[in-house]
């Protein structure tokens, strides 16, 4: 069983995840600002900094967390002329944009763009909207601390693939061991899932989990072997006055490790996870809870 201090160690580091998770998705809420856009026609398409945005449902207005400072914002309608303008961003502030698209076939009607017009924002009912329900890659370097063989152990590996819907992603991901824990590493891998619970939220979850295999492996290919006393070979040729080949020198074994994940979105393309889980192995020793710190990269 592991000592008292090394829980003591493990739930430390379990907490120092989770607050600094929290801490920056406070930062974030208050570092970011709102842009309100109010569109007609409603189905008009709206880009912002080049990407495009879904508009709400009805007549509530599209708001979108964006970083300070400028961003170009454009609005494009079939027969209509197309609005195009930069707007300032602050800190915690709202920015209400109106803009009423000019038909093209209206006579005597230039095509300039609708200033925006200053009046207090109105909250949509779905929350802050984000662009979600689109296909696309994703790739998430990940570092993890664990117990293996009752000692503290840190992986460092990464996992990506497909997002499906802005909301399934479907690929695979591996981990190796950098620190020895007995004379000992580990590294696996295996096929990743990952089902994002609110992928429309600045805040969200993530139920993330990867099945596959792994092996554990010596420091010095002179020490085997694992299921019993460490024989130090180097006196003889190794593997054969032992009659001990060098491939019973490591172990394989199977992996499952499901986890959950708080994930902080830092701009359209870029979230910040912290997770919780545990990894379970057929090996002995292996199997324990695991802590983990994530950045997503792209869909």
């Amino acid at each position: 069983m592991p000592g008292y201090e090394t829980r003591l160690r493990f739930i430390l580091a379990i907490a120092s995840i989770v607050l600094t998770v929290t801490n920056a998705a406070a930062q974030q809420q208050a570092d970011f600002g709102t842009l309100s856009i109010q569109v007609r026609p409603p189905e008009a398409e709206i880009f912002i900094d080049g990407e495009q945005w879904t508009g709400s449902e009805g007549t509530a207005p599209l708001q979108v967390q964006l970083a300070p400072g400028t961003h170009r914002v454009e609005i494009r309608a079939s027969g209509r002329h197309t609005y195009s303008s930069e707007v300032t961003i602050r800190g915690g502030q709202t920015t209400p944009l109106n803009v009423s698209l000019v038909q093209t076939d209206a006579p005597g009607l230039a095509p300039a763009p609708q200033p925006a017009v200053s009046q207090p924002a109105r909250p949509s009912e779905s929350g802050i909207h984000v662009k979600t329900g689109e296909d696309g890659f994703m790739i998430a370097p990940d570092y993890r601390v664990t117990e293996i063989n009752h000692r503290t152990a840190h992986l460092v590996g990464a996992y990506g693939g497909y997002v499906f819907g802005g909301q399934l992603l479907i690929g695979g991901g591996g981990y190796w061991q950098a620190n020895a824990t007995n004379g000992t590493h580990i590294a696996y891998a295996g096929p990743v899932v990952e089902w994002r619970v609110f992928p429309d939220k600045t805040v969200g979850l993530n139920l993330h989990g990867l099945i596959g295999g792994g092996w554990q492996y010596a420091d010095d290919s002179f020490f085997a072997p694992f299921g019993g006393p460490r024989i130090d070979h180097r006196n003889g040729r190794p593997g054969h006055d032992f009659g001990v080949p060098y491939h019973f020198y490591d172990d394989a074994f199977f992996v499952a490790e499901p986890e959950a994940q708080v994930v902080v979105r830092l701009a359209s393309w870029i979230r910040l996870q912290g997770g919780a889980g545990y990894r379970a192995t057929s090996a002995d020793g292996l199997t324990g809870a695991s802590g983990s710190v994530s950045v997503q990269f792209g869909r």
